[in-house]
């Protein structure tokens, strides 16, 4: 009787301690990553001014930052702002008397990317806009802030690591800002570190 319960004892005791003997796999990454990126470029108004659309600076330059939570498949989901000027309308009375009207906008998105093919990328986002506006002349300065709740972008965006926690990518980008139905696009160079 204490053979049978000593081989019993034996085989439930040695699976346990083999299960608890077992080293960690020393080829274990790390599948999940968070990546910060900031970038820089251009930004062209789509013009739907009714008043001053000839004296009205479309182009400008735009800041865009991005925080993805990035798992080990192909999509990612992160937030993206940044700070975009829509336009600015310089005009010029007959008496010399100059005005300026500005619109900028900061957005609040969240995204979501997907990697289509190694380094190439799409994204689109959705959420919140805060859009600033400015009018001078006259001595005076008149400003208003508006939120828009319904904006949305799309994106396609290459990609190239330098390391393994540095990249540097390009990338195209379409706003769209539903409070004032104005529209841009980007053209913009970015850097990115992997945390």
């Amino acid at each position: 009787m204490s053979k049978k319960l000593f081989i019993i004892g034996l085989l439930v005791v040695f699976p346990a301690l083999a299960v608890f003997s077992q080293k960690h796999d020393s080829l274990n990454v790390k599948l999940n990553h968070y990546s910060l990126a900031i970038g820089l470029g251009w930004v062209h108004y789509i013009n739907t001014l009714e008043i001053g659309a000839d004296n009205a600076t479309i182009n400008s330059p735009g800041l865009s930052m991005r925080f993805f939570w990035e798992p080990e498949h192909r999509l990612s989901l992160g937030l993206e702002t940044g700070f975009y000027r829509l336009f600015k309308v310089k005009s010029k009375t007959y008496t010399d008397i100059t005005g300026q009207a500005t619109m900028s906008a900061i957005p609040l998105l969240l995204a979501v990317r997907m990697r289509v093919v190694d380094r190439f990328y799409l994204s689109v986002g959705a959420g919140l806009a805060a859009m600033f506006n400015k009018v001078s002349g006259i001595d005076k300065t008149i400003s208003s802030t508006i939120v828009s709740y319904s904006n949305y972008q799309f994106s396609a965006s290459y990609i190239y690591p330098l390391s393994k926690s540095w990249q540097i990518g390009g990338e195209f980008k379409v706003l769209n800002f539903g409070k004032t139905a104005d529209w841009l696009y980007s053209l913009q160079v970015f850097v990115a570190v992997r945390l």
